[in-house]
């Protein structure tokens, strides 16, 4: 969605129109649900998030200004929202029996859409835990930009416009992290 497109579905918002709603809704779903879920680690807290978003969006399309790319302002709202959702639940996801919540499968999920509810519960507890040790081998900042670009769709200017760092930064992070997740799958 360009930024024109954008600003005119915000202004039909504010009017109450519904279907501008649903066209940015539909555009970039997948963008917020990434970073939320990037920052909360919880599919359920995830979703809450996400759709309260939406319905925030809808409800305070007047007050949108048109400045900036309008990628980076949903993202750094979305950002804020699950900040403001972590303070206001504070609680683990790990049970009292020290098993992780079940919710944790959404990752697999992300790195391999194709392997829901296919293959036997052995590969696919693999398949998560060597994706898991894949990510464990980035910082949290290269993971962080990963997780934008892959998962959210961002260019690396949007991800150094959100996260405030200059796109060349955000290049030598990603390209760090591609370099060592490559190694890592190569047994390097």
């Amino acid at each position: 969605m360009s930024e024109e497109q954008f600003d005119t579905a915000m202004k039909q918002m504010a009017a109450g129109n519904a279907d501008a709603l649903r066209s940015v809704y539909e555009a970039y779903l997948k963008l917020i649900y990434a970073i939320c879920f990037g920052v909360l680690k919880q599919k359920e807290a995830a979703e809450d998030v996400t759709s309260e978003f939406f319905i925030r969006l809808f409800k305070s399309a007047g007050s949108f200004d048109g400045r900036g790319h309008h990628k980076t302002w949903l993202a750094t709202i979305a950002k804020n929202m699950c900040i403001d959702y972590i303070r206001k639940n504070s609680r683990t996801s790990v049970s009292l029996d020290g098993s992780v919540d079940p919710e944790e499968d959404i990752a697999r999920e992300m790195a391999d859409p194709a392997s829901v509810g296919g293959g036997s519960v052995e590969e696919s507890t693999v398949n998560r835990l060597t994706i898991e040790q894949a990510m464990q081998v980035l910082t949290p900042q290269e993971k962080e930009i990963f997780d934008l670009k892959c998962a959210g769709g961002m260019t690396l200017k949007e991800i150094g416009e959100m996260l405030n760092m200059p796109q060349g930064t955000v290049a030598w992070h990603y390209r760090n992290g591609v370099t060592k997740l490559k190694e890592f799958i190569n047994g390097g």
